[in-house]
């Protein structure tokens, strides 16, 4: 028999309430008070650069105020978003020392607050430097996990090197999230709509699809060409740009040995129009994967259509909320196995 899995494996990102965050009518920490309040999730996720007004310095005192706010809240902290900063500027790049000090910050502000994860992208860190890492990640009972998303393949070399590191060093302290912005089955709606109000034409962007799924090393050059003609704004050539940076069409099969080995899950969505099930059906094919290899970790929504969806007509409560209701039926489940 089945049951579906713990409440506090549904998790949300404070990433979704971006839009909410800009107002200032909350801080981060009583933003995720209202989370909780709203019934949206009990279990969220932060990024250090949008959370910490300090950042990239996160002070001990901040990341408590934080695990206070939690616990206040009734909340379970997840993942915190970290990054590596190579300082471009008159200063030059920052050394290998202080590329380390740098991300060990952010890996103890995690451990403070009670974050198992430290979610940094595919890459970011030099296998030298996540090397040196491992023993502080064991120390702080924190994980570096390279979240893999947009449009990264199966057989990327930066996945095998992580593999080949958590191998080497036999160590449970790196691993990885995927991010179902790999699997989209078309471009959103809404994101078609801003572009059409922004003077793009449903010609331009057909092509801009079939060039996206070919997959070419040349296509947004392409692009660029054949946008030329309609004089977008540089914020509309940004969104146009979208799906070469961010959207992935890869299928969900491409993914099951990757799927069987995750740590966390990101339900990556950008709206909820899905009359030809693009956005739910990829995720059906998600969860009956992950169902498959038995996963028990976090389902965490993440709403990126803030980008061009204003709060006072898509708030993220409301669309968290909806999401919630459009996905539980697909959440993964649970075997159980009778003792003995």
């Amino acid at each position: 028999m089945t049951n579906r899995t713990d409440e506090t494996r549904w998790a949300t990102t404070l990433y979704s309430f971006t839009n909410e965050l800009m107002s200032g009518s909350a801080t981060p920490d009583e933003l995720v008070g209202e989370v909780v309040e709203s019934g949206v999730a009990t279990a969220v996720e932060v990024d250090g650069a949008q959370h910490f007004p300090t950042f990239p310095d996160i002070s001990a005192d901040d990341a408590a105020r934080t695990r206070d706010a939690y616990a206040l809240a009734g909340a379970t902290p997840t993942m915190l978003g970290i990054y590596a900063d190579i300082r471009i500027d008159r200063r030059g790049p920052r050394s290998p020392d202080e590329q380390r000090e740098f991300v060990l910050r952010q890996l103890e502000a995690a451990a403070t607050v009670g974050f198992f994860g430290a979610r940094v992208g595919l890459g970011a860190l030099a296998p030298d430097l996540v090397v040196s890492l491992v023993p502080d990640l064991e120390r702080l009972g924190v994980r570096l996990l390279e979240e893999v998303q947009g449009g990264a393949r199966p057989d990327s070399p930066a996945i095998d090197r992580h593999r080949e590191l958590r191998s080497r060093l036999g160590t449970d302290a790196l691993g990885f999230v995927f991010d179902s912005s790999l699997v989209m089955a078309g471009f959103p709606v809404t994101w078609r709509e801003s572009l059409l109000a922004s003077g793009a034409t449903d010609r331009l962007l057909d092509a801009t699809e079939e060039l996206w799924r070919e997959g070419g090393k040349d296509a947004w050059s392409r692009v660029r060409e054949l946008a030329e003609p309609h004089a977008l704004s540089s914020a509309a050539l940004r969104r146009l740009e979208m799906p070469f940076r961010r959207f992935g069409c890869s299928s969900v099969g491409e993914w099951a040995e990757f799927l069987a080995e995750t740590d966390s899950v990101h339900l990556k969505y950008w709206d909820l129009e899905d009359d030809d099930e693009r956005v739910s059906a990829p995720t059906r094919a998600i969860r009956k994967t992950l169902a498959s290899a038995g996963y028990t970790g976090y389902i965490c929504s993440e709403w990126g259509g803030h980008d061009w969806l204003e709060a006072d007509t898509n708030s993220a409560f409301d669309m968290t909320r909806r999401h919630r209701d459009l996905f539980d039926p697909c959440a993964p489940v649970v075997e159980e196995h009778p003792a003995g």
